[in-house]
């Protein structure tokens, strides 16, 4: 050894980032029997339909050749899909990826980008190691924004705000007149990540035509339950995709993901019933936690729910522990802001959600 201490050679922004909670996720082969419902993931989707474009798209494919550079062949597909110009769209692994390239092209040394919280966790992180600065703004106790204070703790540094809406974790989507508020007002960038959107009541990808400043993310993690094939995208003006492509390698997607978001964009109206089961389901969920005593769920727009327990028993972490020793995994949100006491649980099949209830039941009743 020539004494290289590798820690110092770390980049500080990377020292100080908190990294995403990874520990369910990495012991999955321990995880057998469980039911999970802890990453929100689309769990109603029918299999066979996942297949079918699975299979599809692979026999599309060449190895031996490398993919399409700048999303290749699913920027017009998608574009096709929204009615956008292909200009004004940018493909990467996932909307996790698109984001750590927003935040590395638009939240420089120096800056600072606004965080809506509670929140999306990765949103912090990314801005963290950009090197760029965070600064919170918290929603209203009624998990509402609160336009004055995002537009009063925007100055000329601020060139990014993050809104998640449907908002992860309290579940609802935004009202429509205060996005469109802070829109107007806000001078940097706005990000509005709409993982969630298709199982709410609206989208905001066609003001990208209007406002400048506005950026959409989509992803097809969750509508269209394709969580492990990694495929995401932002709507923006030219300028800004623009920007965003410069700051990518060319070979960024891989062929794979870039034929598998042509085909399912095909069968939108399969994959569209598909979320209406989920919606259906959640609504069915909403209504049997709401007949629990111990228990406040919240309303949602998205593919999950999250509840207060009001149980004097219990705390989210006790609760969240005994659920799992029961084989069912729920997301502990305790420790977020205003957050105090809720578990977030992911909209499952109903035998998964079943399993769940009667695993809650039991807990709350005997405590």
């Amino acid at each position: 050894m020539n004494g290289l201490k590798i820690d110092e050679l770390v980049a500080t922004e990377l020292r100080e980032a908190v990294p995403y909670a990874l520990d369910d996720l990495l012991q999955q082969e321990e995880s057998a029997g469980f039911t999970k419902l802890d990453l929100n993931e689309n769990l109603c989707t029918d299999t066979r339909l996942l297949r079918s474009v699975m299979r599809a798209a692979c026999f599309e494919v060449n190895p031996k050749q490398y993919p399409l550079p700048q999303g290749g062949s699913a920027v017009p597909a998608i574009s096709k899909h929204l009615g956008v110009d292909p200009s004004m769209v940018y493909v990467g692994n996932g909307s996790d990826d698109v984001l750590d390239r927003l935040t590395r092209t638009f939240a420089k040394k120096g800056s600072a980008a606004l965080i809506v919280e509670p929140t999306f966790v990765m949103y912090r992180y990314f801005v963290s190691v950009s090197g760029a600065r965070t600064k919170p703004v918290l929603l209203t106790p009624s998990f509402e924004l609160d336009v004055d204070a995002i537009i009063k703790a925007s100055d000329p540094s601020t060139s990014l705000l993050f809104l998640c809406s449907p908002n992860n974790p309290t579940g609802n989507q935004f009202k429509i007149e205060d996005i469109r508020e802070i829109l107007r007002e806000f001078t940097g960038l706005v990000a509005i990540d709409e993982a969630y959107a298709d199982f709410g009541r609206y989208s905001a990808v066609k003001w990208t035509q209007e406002f400048e400043n506005l950026v959409v993310l989509r992803s097809f993690s969750k509508a269209y339950g394709l969580a492990a094939l990694r495929a995401g995208y932002a709507v923006s003006n030219p300028s800004v995709i623009g920007w965003l492509n410069k700051a990518t390698p060319p070979f960024n997607v891989n062929a794979y993901t870039q034929k598998l978001i042509e085909v399912a964009l095909k069968k939108t109206s399969s994959f569209k019933k598909e979320v209406s089961r989920v919606v259906k389901e959640r609504e069915w969920l909403m209504k049997q936690l709401q007949s629990i005593e111990g228990i406040r769920p919240y309303p949602s727009d998205a593919n999950f729910i999250l509840f207060k327990i009001v149980h004097n028993n219990f705390t989210s972490s006790e609760l969240w522990r005994k659920l799992r020793e029961k084989k069912i995994l729920v997301r502990d949100k305790g420790s977020d802001t205003f957050l105090k006491n809720c578990i977030r649980v992911t909209v499952g099949t109903r035998s998964m959600n079943l399993r769940f209830l009667r695993a809650l039941k039991q807990l709350l009743h005997s405590g």
